[in-house]
């Protein structure tokens, strides 16, 4: 035995020893599950007992205090009870040393203190906060301080939280000024120490004060504010003439329109120059409402600029009040300008079911001249609902000449009626033919890519061919070609040894980052208590979309889960992209759905929307019925209707924990930059149990394939992606489960599809819209973060056969080599830092060429094997490298992931690492080859990939209604 052997023997020992201990430690720390406890008056008088002195166990000082900060999460403590807790000499112990902590150099520790000491809420914990605040310069610190100020509500900390907002971050500014609300009367009583200050930030604060504070003091201020900016347009010397100033006018006239009506409510503002203005005030005169205001209302109608508003705000009126309704009835049948009686039942439309019922009675002929109206103004869906579950002939007969008639007017309308109406109805209203089929999409050959793929091709193969020849070139004359052919296949089993344990050890240096992440994650997720999250602008609004094709075995478990996150401020919006199955029909019946007419704007470019449906009972859930486009332009559509700040993209067959959103979102808070993107877990459900969308009991599939991608996903984003992200080069965030900024996505022009702005498709338009938003802000020279939490977690359905994982899997594989190819200017460009220097080389090398690698190196082992040539070094190094440094990698991932909550059974874990073990011999290879197949395949004709077959969640009957 050589020295080389008996060195790989060491390590290979020494390796297994480490696995070994790491699944002993990992199998102790399951046990210790943690529990969760919802506190009783019981436990605050144990508690303050224990304080007290009675009870003297060893307990530590910052256990005492987390305790008392998890108690006043359910808890409510008497004045008295706290001045008793604030007095206990185990609690003054710990305030000190918060107090030090302060000034620690760790975010997180400075933080720790801060949430601390404004749980103790004493009078040196102020005095200690209010002086950190003024000095820390990280922004999220200093938004954790400022919160605790706030917790602690003593009006002297209000100047010294009103002088951090001086030239600080929007960010920053938004939140605190929010905080700085809180404090109620005790701030209202300060604003004349203010009112006169010109800085920005101090108007801003005012003005949001007076959004959710209502007292005659920021009433006169908005008003002052809003004198202001019509001196300046009367040409007087404007104070206040920046855009920033001109908008803060803006959003103080806003206020006064919703709660003060009455200030807007003359010619002043009614007839002002500023266009802006001026409709802001026609809005206000919703709130108002007299016949007066309604004439007022009607004058504006005639004005292209300010038409829209007065149409929002008669609607408004009317639907408040329908006494009114006949008020403008009279308008519109004497109104002779073709334009105004458009903009007359437009403000009728609202009220379709009213004149619906009119049409049989003595007034029928001028309810039938404003439904022809409505219907040329291509509001159609509540007439389609309404003929649909109509009973009355008389009625059906009315609406169908009506019908007639508009179609002769307005043929394009026939599409809509032929796609919505049943035959019966579409024959009676002259309406022939099916509803058009869309020419069946022919994909072609990329010759570009395909060259590109070629080369690639050429240089895996030659690669370690051209290393052989140089390395030997002194035998090549000399040496017989068998003798050269087993020199080479050793060579190459060398080789593959190194490749993998390369690649292994890159793994490993991600966990040590993820490692990392996980361990400030989890420090600060600790310290969020929900009255923080839950504040007023604290996390950002989201809009949930969630495209669907062909899921009505899953679509109502999913919805009732999205509908039931725990989040302060979110809606949901499910497009149906054009479904073969009944998967829309099955949200209609069982959610009692109608479609309506829902007003949105094309921001990004999608295929046609046919249909919006909602409940007015629930106007947090949106459903969206579109022709087929695929998931990207599903998204786009989603985001096109949405009306929050974020949006969080997920598929409609999966689920998400009830806090998965909020710890997702809360990231936001731990970066004080921009956060474009950021993205979670997913984890297969099958083999769990689902009730009404929730998951009752969590189990690692039975199929052994899907046990092969649990242990695969695991170790994927926790040693990935987590360890990505931690160097803020994180290129992957799922399609399953991610959340990105609207307006940020918007600006690139959405996700890629052949119907947008670049007129391309891919089918990784997950990872492509991440890689293309940090392209954007790299050009744009912008401070940006894309995070990842390690404990938002997605549960999906995962393929069971091998024809559905090898469809996902080509298309993965053709996804990441599409974006690559797109973007690869970024690659081994500085220009883009950490992202094209470390990312997208590591996804080239590792992802697209290291299967090509791979192969060739499987094929030698097998040569080598039958040529007998496999010696033990050889074979101890692979070993090593693909066996003992594979197990190390999965089952630290599976330690990362249940860091604070235990997901599986004991039994369950060491399932999974066995079957870490195992997918070395076989699966792994198998995946590999299917990459190959992957890459091979588009030097072809490109064919559909597919959708794999849903087997549905195991859950009770969907049918009845919600």
């Amino acid at each position: 035995m050589n020295l080389s052997v008996e060195i790989c023997l060491i390590i290979a020992s020494v390796m297994l020893l480490f696995d070994l201990s790491l699944i002993a430690v990992f199998a102790i720390n399951r046990m210790k599950n943690r529990k969760f406890t919802i506190f009783s008056r019981e436990d605050k008088n144990n508690y303050l007992e224990l304080l007290s002195g009675n009870k003297t166990p060893d307990v530590k000082g910052k256990v005492l205090v987390s305790k008392y900060l998890e108690m006043k999460q359910s808890i409510q403590f008497s004045t008295s009870e706290i001045i008793n807790i604030q007095g206990s000499a185990s609690i003054t112990k710990v305030e000190k040393r918060y107090l030090r902590q302060l000034k620690s150099i760790f975010k997180a520790s400075r933080i720790e203190a801060a949430v601390y000491l404004g749980v103790l809420g004493t009078e040196n914990a102020r005095l200690g906060l209010e002086a950190c605040i003024i000095a820390e310069k990280n922004y999220p610190v200093k938004l954790y301080i400022a919160n605790a100020l706030s917790d602690i509500n003593n009006e002297k900390s209000i100047p010294v939280l009103i002088s951090t907002l001086i030239n600080a971050h929007r960010w920053y500014r938004n939140r605190v000024n929010m905080l700085i609300s809180d404090f109620g009367d005790k701030f209202n009583a300060y604003l004349p120490n203010i009112n006169k200050n010109e800085a920005v930030e101090i108007k801003e604060l005012i003005t949001d004060f007076a959004l959710v504070y209502y007292s005659d003091y920021a009433k006169s201020y908005l008003i002052e504010l809003l004198n202001t900016r019509e001196e300046g347009m009367k040409g007087h010397p404007n104070l206040n003439g920046t855009e920033k100033d001109f908008q803060l006018v803006y959003k103080a006239a806003d206020i006064l329109a919703c709660f003060y009506p009455k200030v807007l409510d003359s010619d002043e503002y009614l007839k002002s120059e500023d266009i802006t203005l001026k409709n802001i005030a026609i809005k206000g005169l919703s709130n108002i409402n007299t016949l007066e205001n309604i004439n007022k209302l009607l004058i504006h109608l005639k004005n292209d600029d300010t038409y829209r508003s007065a149409v929002n705000a008669l609607s408004v009126i009317i639907e408040r009040n329908a006494n009114y309704i006949q008020t403008i009835v009279n308008r519109f049948n004497n109104e002779k300008d073709e334009r105004t009686r458009q903009r007359l039942a437009e403000i009728l439309s609202s009220r379709i079911e009213y004149f619906i019922m009119k049409l049989t009675t003595k007034n029928g002929k001028p309810a039938a001249d404003i439904l022809k109206q409505i219907l040329i103004l291509g509001r159609t869906s509540e007439i389609i609902d309404f003929l649909s579950k109509n009973k009355n002939i008389d009625l059906e007969n009315e609406l169908v000449a009506i019908i007639k008639e508009v179609l002769s007017v307005s043929p394009f309308l026939k599409k809509e009626f032929s796609r919505h109406l049943n035959q019966r109805l579409a024959n009676k209203c002259g309406i022939t033919g099916g509803e058009e089929v869309a020419p069946k999409k022919e994909e072609k050959k990329d010759k570009q890519l395909i060259l590109q793929l070629s080369v690639l091709l050429v240089l895996a193969i030659l690669a370690f061919p051209s290393i052989y020849l140089l390395r030997h070139r002194d035998i090549l004359l000399i040496v017989p070609i068998w003798e050269q052919l087993k020199i080479f296949v050793i060579d190459f089993n060398y080789y593959l040894a190194f490749y993998s344990m390369t690649i292994n050890l890159i793994y490993f240096v991600l966990l040590i980052l993820s490692l990392s992440n996980v361990k400030q994650q989890s420090k600060l997720w600790k310290n969020k208590s929900k009255s923080l999250l839950f504040k007023k602008k604290m996390l950002p609004s989201i809009s949930v979309i969630a495209p669907a094709f062909n899921e009505e075995k899953t679509i109502i478990e999913s919805s009732n889960s999205l509908l039931n996150l725990i989040y302060p401020d979110y809606e949901l919006i499910i497009v149906n992209d054009g479904s073969k199955d009944n998967t829309l029909d099955v949200l209609i019946r069982y959610f009692d759905l109608i479609r309506v007419d829902y007003i949105f704007e094309y921001k990004l470019m999608t295929k046609p929307v046919r249909g919006i449906y909602m409940n007015r009972s629930m106007p947090k859930l949106i459903v969206v019925d579109k022709e087929n486009g695929g998931k990207a332009d599903s998204l786009n559509a989603g985001i096109n209707i949405s009306n929050k700040e974020y949006f969080c993209g997920i598929d409609a067959d999966s689920l998400l924990e009830d806090e998965a959103l909020l710890k997702l979102a809360s990231l936001t808070l731990d970066e004080g930059i921009e956060t474009p993107a950021l993205g979670g877990n997913i984890f297969p459900i099958n083999g769990c149990r689902i009730e009404r969308g929730q998951i009752v009991d969590i189990q690692i599939p039975q199929n052994t394939l899907a046990r092969f991608q649990t242990i695969e996903y695991i170790r994927a984003f926790m040693a990935g992606r987590l360890g990505w992200a931690r160097i803020n080069s994180l290129q992957i965030i799922s399609g399953a489960f991610g959340l990105f900024r609207k307006e940020r996505v918007i600006s690139v022009g959405g996700y890629l599809t052949s119907s947008g702005k670049y007129a391309k498709d891919t089918v990784g338009e997950d990872m492509e819209l991440v890689v293309r938003i940090g392209r954007l802000m790299r050009e744009l020279g912008r401070n940006y973060r894309i995070c990842y939490a390690y404990n938002a977690n997605c549960w999906t359905e995962v393929p069971e056969d091998l024809t559905s994982l090898k469809k996902q899997r080509y298309r993965w594989h053709r996804g990441l080599i599409e974006i690559l190819t797109f973007h690869k200017k970024m690659l081994f460009s500085p220009i883009y830092g950490r992202t094209g220097l470390l990312a997208l080389p590591y996804f080239l090398i590792f992802e697209v060429i290291g299967p090509l690698i791979e192969i060739q190196g499987y094929i030698m082992v097998i040569v080598a094997i039958m040529l007998g040539l496999i010696n033990t070094e050889i074979a101890v190094l692979l070993f090593i490298s693909t066996i003992l440094m594979g197990v190390l990698i999965s089952v630290s991932s599976l330690m990362i992931a249940e860091k604070d909550t235990k997901y599986f059974k004991l039994k369950d874990h060491f399932l999974l690492v066995l079957y870490a073990i195992f997918e070395n011999f076989g699966p792994r290879q198998l995946f590999s080859l299917w990459r190959v197949s992957g890459f091979l395949n588009l030097l072809k004709k490109p064919t559909g990939w597919g959708k794999p077959e849903r087997k549905g969640f195991s859950a009770p009957n969907t049918s009845a209604k919600a």
